[in-house]
C-alpha cells in the first residue's frame, strides 16, 4: 500500500489516460489491459532513471484513493506503492475496513462501471 522515501525527488512526472491500441499488462494486478480498454500511464524520472507505469482503471482508482489518504494522513516521506504491494492491509494501515465502494473493486472486471465513492454533501 505504501512505502517511505529517502527524500530524493522525482525530476519529471507525467500522468495521462489512454485507450489501449494493443494489449498491455497492468503493473499492479498483472491482468491484461485489452485493446479498447482505458488505462492510466505514469511516466517519471527518478535518480536519472526513466520509469513507466501502466495501471488498469481498477488499480488506478485504488492508487488514487490510497495516494490521497496517505497524502492527507501520512508521513511526508510516505507514498503509495506503484504496484499496490507493500505487505500490509488497509485495516493494518488505518485500523478500519476499506470503504465498501473500494472493497467492491476486488470483484470489478474490465468493461464494468467502476464503483464510485459516495458523494460528499
Amino acid at each position: 500500500m505504501s512505502q517511505f522515501g529517502d527524500g530524493d525527488t522525482v525530476t519529471v512526472w507525467r500522468d495521462s489516460w489512454h485507450r489501449a491500441r494493443k494489449e498491455h499488462k497492468c503493473r499492479a494486478c498483472h491482468e491484461p489491459i485489452a485493446v479498447g480498454h482505458r488505462y492510466h500511464l505514469t511516466f517519471y524520472i527518478f535518480e536519472g532513471d526513466a520509469h513507466t507505469v501502466k495501471r488498469c482503471e481498477r488499480c488506478q482508482t485504488i492508487f488514487e484513493h490510497l495516494s490521497g489518504r496517505i497524502s492527507a494522513e501520512g508521513d511526508s516521506e510516505e507514498f503509495c506503492d506503484e504496484e499496490l504491494n507493500c505487505g500490509h492491509t488497509y485495516r493494518e494501515r488505518w485500523e478500519e475496513e476499506a470503504p465498501p465502494w473500494l472493497a467492491a473493486l476486488a470483484f470489478w472486471r474490465p468493461g464494468d462501471p467502476l464503483p464510485e465513492p459516495p458523494k460528499v454533501a
